[in-house]
């Protein structure tokens, strides 16, 4: 009889590449032989070109999802029924299992985790299982109004140097911008003083390497877009919005198949509960243009409001669907996840998504596409 370790390596290649992402822990505890085969380049480039087709076919999108402080790796595929859309792969599991994570950002598949004590930061490539732990250098200790970013600089088509952003801009006083070079592995104050400002709670979205951020004047009103050029280690602004949010009002920013992106607004007036999806036509740090024609607008009419920064979004193109991530909005405060999706006739569907232990801890998802980068 023919054991399984004495099968020939194509043959082993070609089961192993089917084997999902969550799993590749356990197929590397199972022997040397499997361990090695499993990291080996040219394994990697069949497994992620094989997964990728698969997902293809079934026209499905590999998210990260974070709830309840610990990170999964999810499939969604808005075509099926609504009790099936979203297929939980497992928990993402290399970090320790006490590591709470309070916060993750997504750039060229490595994940940027800030832990949820706020004093330790882990740059993580999933698939691999690599990390790297970054000592923050706070100077600030008791203020947990920092925001991160992961980006990278492209010196060559095959050579890239990825960087953490680092900041807090609370008063004059509590005013400080840093960047940690991965490969020096070092930190330095950056000279920034902008007349524009980017609230604690807002989120960035990483795209082709640089950072997007909604930002508003110091003195005024109004709200743009400002990207931070990791090559450049500057801030490029200002790029106009598709439309003029008032403080109150949700905007959230999610990326399209990590080519574009994409602009959820809802107006924070109960009267007028319509929400509205753009997508940009050109993104790049020095210029943002929007599509003429709104991509989704849809009267919600059950009148709530999701929450204006923390409420993250997921769209497919192809059926023109939106799922908002948020929780139950039955109650003021909920510690229950709903995953909420809109279709361009008016519909929206609920997908439960389970009890947070902590209410303030809300659901979010951002895309994945795995990487073979080493740490």
């Amino acid at each position: 009889m023919t054991k399984i370790s004495n099968l020939p390596k194509d043959l082993v290649e070609e089961v192993l590449s089917r084997v999902p992402l969550t799993s590749l822990r356990n197929i590397r505890l199972t022997c040397k032989k499997w361990n090695a085969l499993s990291k080996g380049e040219g394994f990697a480039k069949k497994h992620l070109g094989d997964q990728a087709k698969e997902a293809a076919k079934e026209r499905e999108f590999m998210m990260v999802m974070m709830m309840d402080f610990r990170v999964y790796l999810a499939r969604i595929n808005l075509h099926n029924d609504v009790e099936s859309c979203i297929k939980p792969e497992g928990e993402l599991i290399s970090l320790d299992e006490e590591d709470d994570v309070s916060q993750v950002f997504h750039c060229d598949g490595l994940l940027l985790c800030i832990m949820e004590d706020n004093t330790r930061v882990v740059v993580w490539n999933p698939y691999w299982g690599h990390t790297r732990w970054i000592v923050p250098t706070h100077n600030f200790h008791k203020l947990d109004m920092y925001t991160y970013a992961l980006g990278y600089k492209q010196s060559r088509k095959s050579c890239r140097s990825y960087k953490i952003l680092r900041f807090i801009d609370f008063s004059r006083t509590c005013f400080e911008y840093k960047i940690y070079n991965m490969n020096s592995d070092s930190w330095k104050v950056l000279d920034v003083s902008p007349d524009w400002k980017i609230d604690s709670y807002s989120r960035g979205v990483s795209l082709k390497g640089n950072t997007y951020w909604f930002a508003r004047e110091r003195q005024g009103s109004s709200t743009f877009l400002v990207c931070f050029d990791f090559t450049r280690e500057r801030f490029r602004s200002r790029f106009p919005l598709p439309i003029q949010p008032y403080i109150l009002d949700t905007v959230s920013l999610s990326s399209v198949r990590e080519e574009q992106l994409a602009v959820l607004f809802q107006r924070s007036r109960l009267s007028e509960m319509e929400m509205e999806i753009w997508i940009t036509t050109k993104i790049e740090p020095n210029a943002v243009s929007w599509n003429s024609k709104v991509f989704l607008a849809v009267d919600i009419g059950l009148k709530f409001q999701f929450q204006v920064r923390a409420s993250s979004f997921f769209i497919d193109e192809e059926k023109k669907v939106v799922m908002v991530f948020d929780k139950e909005r039955k109650y003021l405060v909920s510690t229950h996840n709903i995953a909420y999706i809109f279709g361009e006739d008016g519909t929206v569907e609920e997908v439960d998504l389970g009890v947070s232990a902590d209410k303030f801890c809300y659901p979010l998802v951002c895309s994945y596409v795995p990487s073979l980068v080493q740490l």
